[in-house]
């Protein structure tokens, strides 16, 4: 059995296909899956020693239309012959599309090479590929309800499956919440410049004013600049540009200041932590935006608009729900409310009977 993953460039379209990855393979140990990327975006990095193949294709980021970047078109040509000549290769019974500018080309190969398509989303507003490849999948698994309405011309089954999670975060899912002393600031899985510097601004008065300790993950290009801010201000702060055990800072954290990425809002799920979720205002068709606004009425979150962002409104905002006890645990308690543990299991096996529905005598292989 060959099960393929094509889409990536962050860690919201690879973390949840690799969990997917892990659910596969602890039913299915001798299954053979891999993951198609780019150098645009952080496959390696995220799938180095993950113990799965990774097949790098040559699109660009970004859409092969986008006339600020012309060689985004020839790349794409060169990334669809590529993908048609992997999949000659291996003959993968699905492929399944993360999103992404990288699902796009190994989308478009399956299609034309007669291959099972299943598409996995995870926001409220799903990506343009996903929208495009829904066209000839069979299958949707969502993280957000909301996403239905953006599919409703496709002839796939749509599942509001919830976001599939590595072990670490199942077992902090099975936790029950403990509540830290530290809050954390995560600026997403490339960091983001203008988050950073505003929880930079606002530390000193945050700090002094709750007491907390403060851990920041700010990204990669990002941690020197910000861990020079805070020494600037005398504000002591654990400063990471990137953190491969998040589950240990969940653990040792009261309240969260994030961007509002699917991942991180997973995450958050699992360990049941508020959150003050600050959408990117760039992301594809404001998906941020509305990925905040879903777990703002829900409870479990307070939305801030990056846009009219200033210190004297941003530190009470945090500092008062520091205090709130009770509002927090609230919070909490709707957050956790958002988990879904068996969604990679469920989702594996959905896939699985996929495959051996296709496989009976008399089934075509059309996606």
């Amino acid at each position: 059995m060959r099960i393929w993953l094509a889409g990536g460039g962050t860690g919201g379209h690879l973390c949840p296909g690799m969990a997917l990855a892990d659910s596969l393979r602890e039913i299915v140990p001798d299954c053979e899956i891999g993951f198609l990327g780019t150098n645009a975006g952080l496959d390696r990095e995220l799938l180095w020693g993950s113990g799965y193949r990774l097949e790098i294709l040559s699109a660009g980021r970004g859409s092969p239309l986008n006339w600020r970047r012309p060689l985004n078109a020839p790349r794409f040509a060169l990334a669809l012959a590529e993908a048609i000549r992997l999949f000659h290769r291996e003959r993968p019974d699905v492929l399944v599309a993360l999103g992404g500018f990288a699902a796009a080309a190994p989308g478009l190969a399956a299609r034309l090479l007669h291959i099972p398509l299943v598409i996995l989303e995870q926001n409220t507003i799903p990506g343009r590929v996903n929208r495009l490849l829904s066209r000839w999948a069979r299958e949707i698994h969502s993280q957000f309800d909301e996403a239905r309405n953006y599919f409703r011309e496709s002839p796939a089954t749509f599942t509001h499956s919830g976001s599939p999670l590595r072990q670490p975060f199942l077992e902090l899912a099975a936790e029950k919440p403990c509540f830290g002393d530290a809050l954390l600031v995560m600026g997403g899985s490339q960091g983001s410049r203008r988050l950073n510097e505003i929880m930079a601004e606002a530390a000193r008065r945050i700090v002094g004013e709750t007491g907390c300790r403060l851990i920041h993950v700010a990204g990669p290009e990002h941690a020197a600049h910000i861990r020079s801010l805070y020494q600037r201000s005398g504000v002591a702060a654990e400063v990471y540009g990137f953190h491969n055990h998040m589950q240990e800072l969940y653990r040792r954290s009261r309240l969260v200041v994030c961007r509002s990425g699917a991942v991180s809002l997973a995450e958050l799920a699992a360990a049941g932590l508020p959150a003050v979720l600050v959408p990117l205002p760039t992301a594809m068709d404001d998906h941020q935006r509305l990925n905040a606004m879903a777990l703002e009425l829900a409870g479990a979150a307070i939305s801030y608009e990056e846009t009219t962002a200033r210190t004297d409104t941003f530190t009470p905002t945090v500092v008062n729900l520091w205090r709130d006890n009770r509002r927090r645990q609230a919070m909490a308690e709707a957050m956790r409310a958002g988990v879904r543990p068996q969604a990679g299991q469920e989702i594996a096996h959905a896939i699985l009977k996929l495959i051996k529905s296709l496989k009976k005598p008399g089934k075509a292989k059309e996606s």
